[in-house]
């Protein structure tokens, strides 16, 4: 007689003991033989340490400046009872994952367990990616976007007294799933496939964002970004709108200049080469004597024109650039490959000297409402040039900070998010101009020098220390910049224990922005800045 067999579950009830489900890690430690030799390896789940130990320093900025706590405090998320997440640590884990450069929800499971920012940001951990999925749905999207508006604005306000222009410009999000919004229009780089649009507002120059309106992809036309900007101006006084907006050829019709024009907003935009512009330029072109040189290789030429669709007779000024010298074969210096000579039959000199005739390169029309006088036509070049740098903008947000990510099935969540990314954004840009003040440092450049850090908590006697240890080449060049900022922080913080929020972000952009200030203070502060301001 055979003994009975035990059947054997192919889905046993329950996890083993040993299965890395139960949240354990293993215990003790096992030999690892390496290149260097033997070693012992152990896990240590109990220590706390994070990758970004130089993210204390930048959370010292943001409380001397006030920002996070009113960040916080004007937040439309809000759960009853006491198992909800909090409203501090959803943000604060939204911000750790931003700064990281994330830019899918799944990545925030990479800062699940830092354990020593979130309690820098004065929050208990952090939250998965599914509560932050959820909160985004339970932020009320009117209120949640009008609560960022403020918060963007607040960043900057201050400093939009100095002379400043406002690029207006579109970028394409590609989508790859079923989200709301989710249209086929104009996507160059991948085209048929169903996208969202991003008009978007920036500080020339600052490269500061002054917020997004996320809309359906097939919304690409520049009109339909106006509403967002109106909004969003009518937020500031008028003595703090831009001398004039800036924009490529999708602004350049009437319904765009016309809305400009009855506010009273000068603006200066290119035009598209439809036929009766592309017979204005033929037209100027037989008036060669009329091109004013404009420096650095460019000439303008400033005439009107009145296209079939517009109301009135508009300013207008033709934009070209020199084209490069071609060089020839000097006597005694061979050259590779055959003599290029015969190329410009017509050119006179020798070498580098040698110009093309006739000119032969592409002309740009700008239209522009600015006045003749204090904005002539020699002075178009360089600034429709300057305009260049908005597409670094996009680059940067796309592919460094994640507005080319965090998508979710619902446009408000999706519009929320876009914004998020734009104001802690701001705050970063803004911080590094504490080290460079001069020019703006891109993300993918500063984060190994200012964020990337082994930090490690310890406490003793009741005192709490980050130990931060740094792994970059220039460590010790970091370690001193970082030391001397950090210690400027705390001299204002003690000397302005007592003023306003406002009155300390204020303070931080008169000493961040002090190059272009020249010397002057931002309004609104009191006399005892002159004890911070004075060196």
């Amino acid at each position: 007689m055979e003994a009975p067999t035990r059947p054997i579950s192919a889905h046993p009830a329950g996890e083993s003991p040993n299965s890395p489900a139960n949240g354990a890690y293993p215990p003790g430690n096992w030999p690892v033989d390496t290149p260097g030799g033997r070693f012992y390896a152990e896990w240590d789940d109990h220590a706390p340490v994070t990758r970004e130990g130089q993210l204390i320093f930048f959370f010292q900025f943001l409380q001397t400046g006030g920002r996070w706590e009113e960040f916080l405090r004007d937040c439309p998320l809000h759960y009853t009872g006491n198992r909800g997440s909090g409203a501090p640590r959803v943000m604060g884990t939204v911000l750790l994952s931003v700064l990281c450069g994330h830019w899918r929800y799944a990545h925030i499971n990479a800062v699940r367990g830092d354990g020593v920012n979130p309690g820098l940001l004065g929050v208990e951990g952090t939250v998965s990616e599914d509560a932050v999925r959820l909160a985004m749905r339970r932020i009320d999207e009117k209120a949640g976007l009008e609560w960022l508006s403020a918060q963007i604005l607040g960043s900057i306000a201050p400093a939009l007294m100095l002379p400043w222009v406002l690029d207006i410009d579109v970028t394409v999000k590609p989508l790859y799933g079923h989200q709301e919004g989710a249209a086929i229009g104009y996507n160059p780089q991948n085209p048929g496939r169903p996208s969202h649009v991003y008009h978007s507002y920036f500080v020339s120059g600052l490269r500061i964002s002054l917020g997004v309106e996320v809309r359906p992809g097939n919304e690409h036309a520049a009109a339909r970004g106006l509403p967002g900007l109106w909004r969003m101006l009518e937020k500031l006084p008028r003595h703090q709108w831009p001398l004039f907006v800036r924009g490529d050829c999708g602004y350049g019709n009437e319904t765009v200049m016309l809305e400009h024009e009855e506010r009273g907003l000068p603006y200066l935009f290119k035009l598209r080469h439809t036929a009766k512009v592309k017979e204005l330029v033929k037209h100027m072109m037989r008036q060669g004597a009329l091109w004013q040189d404009c420096g650095d290789g460019w000439s303008a030429m400033e005439t009107t024109l009145r296209l079939g669709g517009w109301t009135r007779a508009r300013r207008v000024v033709l934009v070209r650039e020199t084209p490069a010298r071609a060089p020839l074969k000097q006597p005694g210096k061979p050259r590779r490959g055959k003599d290029r000579q015969g190329n410009l039959p017509h050119a006179t000199g020798d070498g580098w000297d040698a110009q093309p005739t006739p000119w032969c390169g592409k002309i740009s029309v700008l239209c522009t409402s600015l006045d003749g006088r204090d904005f002539p036509a020699q002075a178009m070049p360089r600034h429709y040039r300057e305009r260049a740098d908005a597409e670094n903008n996009f680059d940067e947000l796309k592919n460094q900070w994640g507005w080319n990510g965090y998508a979710s099935r619902h446009l408000g969540g999706s519009r929320l998010m876009a914004n998020l990314v734009a104001l802690f954004y701001n705050w970063w840009t803004l911080y590094l101009r504490f080290y460079d003040e001069e020019r703006h440092r891109e993300a993918i450049r500063a984060r190994p020098m200012l964020m990337a850090a082994v930090g490690r908590q310890t406490q003793s006697g009741g005192q709490r220390t980050v130990k931060v240890s740094l792994v970059h080449e220039k460590g010790a060049l970091i370690a001193q910049a970082v030391s001397r900022i950090s210690n400027e922080l705390t001299r204002i913080s003690a000397i302005t224990e007592r003023w306003s929020a406002h009155q300390r972000w204020t303070l931080l952009l008169t000493r961040l922005l002090r190059r272009l200030l020249g010397g002057k203070w931002l309004p609104d502060l009191p006399p005892d800045a002159q004890l911070l301001l004075s060196g």
